[in-house]
């Protein structure tokens, strides 16, 4: 019996042990982002929704562009950043124009000069664009653009002489956490997502 229940402790202290290191971890993560912003869509507000990041962190709502974020510059410059995180694309490429992709690619451009000029010295991160699921796409054909907005992205990240990171990669390794409209994703997501930004720095 005094096996069984010495067992039993080591067996909870060592979850105990193990849950206070993640958190550890995951402070030490949120800590390299402390004077960073996150700008994007709903998809970066995922930060905030989770409670992964605070508010004043981020810069992002549903239907945002990189020709609305422009216009909302002000509040970026406001908060001094170290560093920007730019997520934008699944929203422009549903843009109603004869060519959403060269509007997406102006307008971008465009956003990341004018932060350049607002914050000298400020380190800028285009990150892809996240895919979304069978289902998503069913849905939204236009989604199937998504690789060559992609690939829009990496050859201006080379143009600008801004930083590129994949995150989409992190979608296609953990499909089970994607949200159930197939274009969003659950917390843990977000964690992974911090946690290889963090490593590019």
């Amino acid at each position: 019996m005094k096996k069984l229940m010495m067992g039993f402790l080591i067996g909870i202290l060592l979850v105990g042990l193990t849950a206070c290191g993640n958190t550890t971890a995951e402070k030490d993560v949120k800590l390299k982002f402390e004077n960073s912003v996150f700008m994007g869509d709903s998809i970066t507000g995922g930060f905030t929704v989770h409670e992964i990041l605070p508010e004043e962190r981020v810069i992002a709502g549903a239907g945002a562009t990189a020709g609305f974020s422009y216009d909302d510059l002000g509040a970026l410059a406001a908060k001094k950043p170290d560093k920007v995180f730019i997520m934008l694309g699944s929203d422009d490429m549903l843009m109603p124009v004869d060519d959403p992709q060269e509007l997406f690619r102006h307008d971008l451009t465009k956003l990341i000069n004018k932060i350049k000029e607002e914050l000298p010295g400020c380190e800028i991160y285009l990150q892809s664009i996240t895919p979304v699921t069978r289902e998503a796409l069913q849905r939204e054909p236009r989604y199937a653009g998504i690789e060559k907005y992609n690939e829009l992205l990496q050859e201006l990240a080379g143009k600008l002489s801004v930083h590129y990171a994949d995150i989409g990669v992190l979608a296609k390794e953990n499909p089970a956490l994607f949200a159930e409209d197939g274009v969003h994703f659950k917390k843990e997501f977000y964690r992974l997502w911090l946690k290889k930004l963090s490593e590019s720095f």
